[in-house]
């Protein structure tokens, strides 16, 4: 086991084996020795770490390779030969790390398959882990295992066969609509979470290792360098995977941290690439790519295409965090803050005559949107939804709203519409505990009247650049001073603003306007 480092040791043995693999690509291998003769006390640590990079197969590729490998199979074709007098190989589909993969037909059952045969270098105890782990997963987004068998000394794995493409060929023939690329992410990070509470870590998840059958439903396929918790806890899992998809914790051989956060990361990389059509780090050579992941914050979404929703970059950006602990703490919180996401937009579309009265009203020279009170305008906010505006906040304005708020479960303030930009004051009104309060220039004006809980009230907020009236139900309630506030920033329904994710607003709201 390896000896606690300090930050500035763990820098030091970072460029380290950088060094070591710009030596290696020019064809020179240094030893841990020589590597470490001004720091002589890291060589044991430095050795461990080489080691581990050497099970990594990324070293001997191209990272700017295409998403799946076409190079021609290392091993002949051995379409046409039977298994074990039950298996006919039909066409070879690919190649993989530990084997080749054919269609194949089931002779005794009548039906098509998928089968896996090792390379020569691959041990039968490999496959065999793999038969194991993969047949305790019983999901319909992991594909199944069906069968194991040996055929004149080769050991081979039969799957169900998924006749449809890989998540890496639709890339690369199109760009899939936004909800359809976030419902399949959420789809994987919920199978990936069924996989981690059964102790098993996939290790490569990718582009090339989603599946897609005929109705366009991703699977998770090739767990050949998944491990499971318990072999990571002894000490036995080394680093593995493919360098793009890879977490500096992977890259780093720091299997003491490695858990089923290293697919949260790879499955953020996976996001982004059908996202913006870009991989978020980018480099020529595998030491640039290894030393972006460890030591570079990666691109934004919105940097790569602002017309992307900020949620989804704030949710990508944690996925791709440096350290395990900032990222989402289990692949099934991602999945569900990708179907809230969902869900909103599906709401939202229910609103498009809403985003087009805002712009009618702009071209006309008015500034304001209002909801018309019908039974059918009514909003359901859930605490994690929020509806951006076009508006962007000037004085003077009046905030009003209908609200019916669900029980109260904290003292914090929850928005019905706001403007903040991160560490500054906005314009707006919000429920804080369980008192209408309205956010100002300079800070805010909480009143001594409460909004009651799971009833109608009428809320009101009058901003002007001298004071601030709260109204509700129709009464004055407080006053309060005024002021430009300084910065652009939209008006947000739902939550305190577009920057500044916080402060959300759970229950009913109707008849809402701004102007």
């Amino acid at each position: 086991m390896e000896v606690s480092l300090t930050k500035d040791e763990e820098d030091l043995v970072a460029d380290l084996l950088v060094k070591w693999e710009d030596a290696l690509e020019d064809g020179e291998e240094l030893s841990a020795d020589a590597l470490c003769t001004d720091c002589p006390q890291l060589t044991n640590v430095v050795k461990v770490r080489i080691e581990a990079l050497r099970q990594t197969e990324w070293l001997k590729k191209n990272p700017a390779r295409p998403l799946t490998d076409n190079r021609k199979a290392e091993t002949k074709d051995r379409s046409g030969d039977v298994l074990a007098e039950r298996y006919r190989l039909d066409a070879l589909l690919g190649q993989g790390g530990y084997g080749q993969v054919y269609k194949a037909y089931d002779l005794k059952l009548q039906r098509n398959v998928a089968i896996k045969i090792g390379h020569a270098r691959t041990t039968t105890d490999l496959l065999l882990d793999e038969a194991r782990r993969v047949a305790r997963l019983r999901h319909n987004s992991i594909v199944q295992v069906h069968d194991v068998g040996e055929h004149h000394g080769d050991f081979f794995l039969v799957f169900e066969l998924i006749e449809g493409k890989s998540l890496a060929d639709l890339i690369r023939d199109r760009r899939l609509p936004l909800r359809d690329s976030v419902r399949m992410i959420a789809d994987i990070a919920e199978a990936l979470h069924f996989a981690h509470q059964k102790g098993c870590v996939h290790r490569d998840i990718k582009p090339e290792n989603i599946l897609l059958d005929a109705a366009g439903k991703p699977l998770i396929a090739d767990f050949g360098v998944a491990t499971t918790l318990s072999e990571i806890e002894q000490g036995k899992a080394v680093s593995s995977g493919t360098l793009s998809y890879m977490a500096p914790e992977q890259i780093a051989g720091e299997t003491q941290i490695l858990d089923g956060r290293c697919d949260i990361h790879a499955l953020g990389v996976v996001l982004f690439e059908l996202l913006t059509g870009k991989p978020p780090f980018e480099a020529s050579k595998s030491t640039l790519l290894r030393e972006q992941i460890l030591f570079r914050q990666p691109k934004k979404l919105r940097e790569a295409d602002a017309s992307l929703p900020v949620e989804l970059e704030l949710i990508c950006s944690r996925c791709l965090s440096k350290h395990p602990d900032d990222r989402y703490q289990s692949a099934q919180e991602l999945a569900s803050d990708l179907q809230q996401w969902l869900n909103l937009s599906k709401t939202s579309s229910h609103w498009k005559w809403l985003v087009g009265a805002i712009v009618v009203l702009v071209g006309t020279g008015l500034i304001g949107l209002a909801i018309r009170q019908r039974e059918s305008d009514v909003l359901h906010f859930d605490g994690r939804t929020r509806i951006v505006t076009n508006f962007q906040r000037k004085l003077p304005v009046t905030i009003e709203a209908w609200v019916k708020p669900d029980h109260y479960e904290s003292d914090k303030c929850q928005f019905i519409v706001g403007s903040d930009i991160p560490g500054k004051y906005g314009y707006g009104i919000a429920i804080c505990g369980s008192v209408l309060s309205a956010e100002h220039a300079t800070g805010m004006l909480n009143s001594d009247r409460a909004v009651p809980p799971s009833e109608w009230s009428h809320v009101k907020g009058v901003f002007t650049a001298t004071e601030t009236n709260l109204f509700l139900n129709g009464e004055l309630i407080a006053t309060g001073p005024g002021g430009e506030a300084a910065g652009k920033a939209k008006f947000v329904i739902g939550c305190a603003g577009e920057q500044n994710l916080t402060g959300y607003y759970k229950g009913k709201a109707q008849s809402i306007v701004i102007k």
